[in-house]
Parts: structure tokens; C-alpha cells; sequence
């Protein structure tokens, strides 16, 4: 169900820097949004029945969705995400190459901040930060159900 580009044993750190230094390679905005807009393009959409009212993210610009479970057997939180615009299918993608099949624990320990500084921050529209936010949040909160309250998930 997820969209990987780096192996699970990767700490999200490791691929943070990955990302950053992927970005880094860009001259302005224009390329970053470029490069983000790629990245949507790329990412699985998710099944009709799983563009419901139950996994829409309220509060977003733009129609987002987020599946996220728990496999209790590997103990890794699998996640899948979609919106229909495009610039946010590649901010998801982004997303899900940090937390996509992470221990719950992982993602609690991790700040997201790091999305905020690769293309975000200062560029992005407050309206699709905010989406981010939510999604980042919905995830932090499923994965804290998923710990059994071991982890308290802080704020994103």
C-alpha cells in the first residue's frame, strides 16, 4: 500500500537529509515546485472506496485523503495518500518517503518539521501548509493509537 524509495531500515533522519540534499540541487522555487510536481505525479492514487468521507482530511484547500493502518505483525504503519491537486499528491509523496512503513514509534519520535524547510516553510500557500499539518497530524495520531498510548504523540 505504500510508495517507497528507500528501504525500511533507513532511519527517517537519513532520509530526511536525502530529501534536503535533493531539493538542494534546485536553483528556485520554480524548480522545487517542479520537482514536487513530479513527485505527484508519480504517486499511486488510492482506490476509489478508499476516497471516502472516513479518510478525507477536514480542513485542506483541496480533497486529501489518508489510509493509514497498522500491521500489528510487523508493527509498521502502512500508509497510503492521495488528494486530487497535484502540488499536494507531491507534498503526500513526500510524506510517505518519511513515514511510509515506519514502526509507530518511529514517526512519534521523528519531528516533522523537515518538510516544513525542504520546499515549505516560507513558499508554501498557508492554505497547503495547513494541509500538510493536518495530514502529518492525522498519521502522528493513528500511529500513536497504534503504540497503545506507549508514545504520545507531540503536536506536529
Amino acid at each position: 500500500m505504500t510508495m517507497l524509495d528507500s528501504p525500511i531500515e533507513e532511519p527517517i533522519a537519513e532520509v530526511a537529509a536525502r530529501l534536503e540534499a535533493e531539493f538542494a540541487a534546485f536553483a528556485d522555487f520554480t524548480e522545487r515546485v517542479g520537482h514536487v510536481l513530479s513527485l505527484g505525479r508519480r504517486l499511486p492514487r488510492l482506490a476509489p472506496e478508499d476516497c471516502c468521507e472516513d479518510n478525507r482530511v477536514k480542513g485542506c484547500q483541496s480533497q486529501v485523503w489518508v489510509v493509514a493502518e497498522h500491521d500489528a505483525d510487523q508493527d509498521r504503519m502502512r500508509l497510503a495518500l492521495d488528494s486530487d491537486a497535484m502540488l499536494m499528491r507531491g507534498l503526500l509523496a513526500m510524506v510517505l518517503r518519511l513515514y511510509g512503513d515506519r514502526r509507530p514509534d518511529e514517526i512519534l519520535a521523528y519531528s516533522p518539521e523537515v518538510i516544513e524547510r525542504l520546499l515549505v516553510g516560507r513558499s508554501l500557500a498557508p492554505s497547503r501548509a495547513n494541509g500538510l499539518y493536518l495530514v502529518v497530524k492525522r498519521i502522528r495520531a493513528a500511529a500513536a493509537a497504534a503504540s497503545g498510548g506507549r508514545h504520545m504523540a507531540r503536536e506536529a
